[in-house]
């Protein structure tokens, strides 16, 4: 009886002491269109890198074109990946045909992004991104 009585208090204590504290970080929702060559990107991610203090990256999927995430405020270095299918490429390496695909964005927009946002506290945060293969 004494040692379920110790479990149950522990099990009490333990509840009582995750609670009450920080609800975690401040985030707002992101949300917005991305293009490559004025169609909409099928499924690719968006990745949002805070430029200033912890620089914590908060990413998202894209598709059909849209994209809808949680980030913190703050300013942004934005970088957007997608790939596809070449059609009829195919690699034999492993024995068995399996498609080959490419990353098509270019790395100006990823890997050596420029793309930057700000995320504003209270306020509708939307960013559109029509991006142009040169």
């Amino acid at each position: 009886m004494k040692t379920s009585f110790l479990a149950v208090s522990l099990v009490c204590l333990a509840l009582v002491g995750c609670g009450g504290g920080a609800t975690g970080p401040d985030e707002h929702v992101v949300s917005g269109e991305v293009t490559f060559k004025g169609e909409p990107v099928e499924n690719g991610r968006i990745l949002f890198r805070q430029t200033e203090g912890s620089q914590q990256a908060f990413s998202g999927e894209i598709n059909k074109g849209a994209y809808s995430l949680k980030t913190a405020p703050g300013k942004m270095h934005v970088e957007i990946t997608a790939s596809r299918i070449i059609p009829g490429k195919f690699d034999n390496s492993n024995g068995t045909p399996e498609p080959v695909g490419e990353m098509y964005i270019p790395a100006k927009y990823n890997s050596k992004s420029e793309l930057t946002a700000e995320v504003v506290a209270g306020q509708k945060n939307k960013f559109d991104f029509a991006l142009t293969e040169k």
